[in-house]
């Protein structure tokens, strides 16, 4: 009998803790993305995501730390909330070892608990945008985790997250207003000749950066994710203009690949970046492949702003992009892509029309 009372007691503990431990839990990843569907685009602020930005900004990581064109009052609260935390050791591991593009990225991976990716790392689908996963130290290690994981309990980052829906609404609301005129989804699939397999998945935030990542789901399909900075001071074409660039990158990342085999675009591009390396090194190009990959996304872009832009618009981005940005091919690349739009009959994707794009290429000054 004895025996008996105490595994009754010994039981009735064991439940008390994990019903603790069950709302401990609870409490700690409250927040859930905020998610609104637009055709075949999924328009989103995701927590994971978020924090990880708001970690760059704390860590100083351009785009996301302090300067001077980026102001919101979202991000004096951002600043106040975790003031405290700028020490922490999630945030000096992605300060002094995280690539800018990486730090959304790996918020995109991550399990809604916190405990592991949503991929396991040994997965061939598990590529990053610097090659697969289980090659690079913020994947393979369980510091980089365990390290986010600890700032969003101590932190009790889920609590900001609650406490500014309504900041993270009013940016999907803009959005929402956006797609549903431009059909940007429509667009992509008839342009590149690809039906969307799942929807795209475009990330807003305040905090900055805008990025087009290539994700591949653990079943294999190629879905493209986008960041975009929701800057209340760009209208709509300005809108328009990052959205069609950073949907592209995802579409064109195969095309540039492949056109990078060929020895001498390789070897033009090289001689471009040589030229213009110090305009290419400030906007974070470091080699001509990535010089290349910009002109080609960019040249694919431009279809889209001629869809949607008006011309005197389409004619100053261009402008800007070969004097500012010294992507110097780019309108001539776009005027060369009519022969693809053109002939749909013979070219039904972008990707058949490479081996006329790669011989283009090589014709140019």
């Amino acid at each position: 009998m004895k025996n008996c009372f105490i595994q009754i007691i010994l039981f009735t503990f064991l439940c008390v803790c994990t019903s603790c431990k069950s709302k401990e839990s609870k409490t700690q990843f409250e927040a859930k993305p905020i998610v609104k569907t637009v055709g075949k685009i999924d328009v989103m602020v995701d927590p994971n995501v978020e924090m990880m930005m708001i970690l760059g900004r704390l860590g100083n990581v351009v785009p996301f730390g302090k300067n001077e064109w980026n102001k919101h009052e979202y991000l004096d609260r951002v600043d106040e909330f975790f003031k405290e935390y700028t020490n922490h050791n999630g945030v000096l591991l992605i300060s002094n070892n995280m690539a800018y593009h990486r730090i959304p990225e790996f918020g995109m991976y991550l399990k809604d608990d916190m405990s592991d990716f949503i991929m396991q790392i040994d997965d061939e689908n598990f590529v990053t945008m610097d090659g697969p996963a289980k090659y690079i130290s913020y994947y393979e290690s369980k510091k980089y985790l365990t390290a986010v994981k600890d700032f969003r309990i101590t932190t009790k980052f889920d609590n900001f997250f609650m406490e500014n829906v309504s900041v993270y609404e009013k940016m999907i609301q803009r959005f929402e207003t956006i797609l549903l005129k431009a059909k940007l989804d429509v667009w992509i699939e008839d342009f590149y000749g690809k039906e969307i397999e799942d929807n795209i998945k475009l990330y807003l935030t305040h905090v900055g950066g805008n990025f087009g990542i290539t994700f591949t789901s653990p079943d294999g399909k190629k879905i493209p994710h986008s960041v975009i900075m929701a800057n209340e001071k760009e209208n709509e074409a300005g809108f328009l203009y990052l959205l069609s660039h950073e949907f592209s990158h995802p579409m064109t990342k195969e095309i540039v690949e492949e056109l990078h085999k060929n020895e001498k675009i390789l070897k033009k591009f090289a001689s471009v970046y040589n030229n213009n390396s110090r305009a290419y090194s400030m906007n974070g190009y470091p080699s001509g492949f990535y010089v290349l990959n910009e002109t080609i996304n960019q040249a694919c872009a431009n279809k889209a702003w001629e869809k949607m832009l008006a011309k005197e618009y389409v004619e100053h981005l261009n402008k800007h992009t070969v004097q500012n940005q010294k992507m110097i091919y780019v309108p001539q690349i776009a005027e060369f892509l009519d022969n693809y739009q053109n002939n749909r009959v013979k070219y039904k994707t972008l990707e058949d029309f490479i081996p006329e794009l790669e011989e283009f290429i090589l014709t140019l000054e």
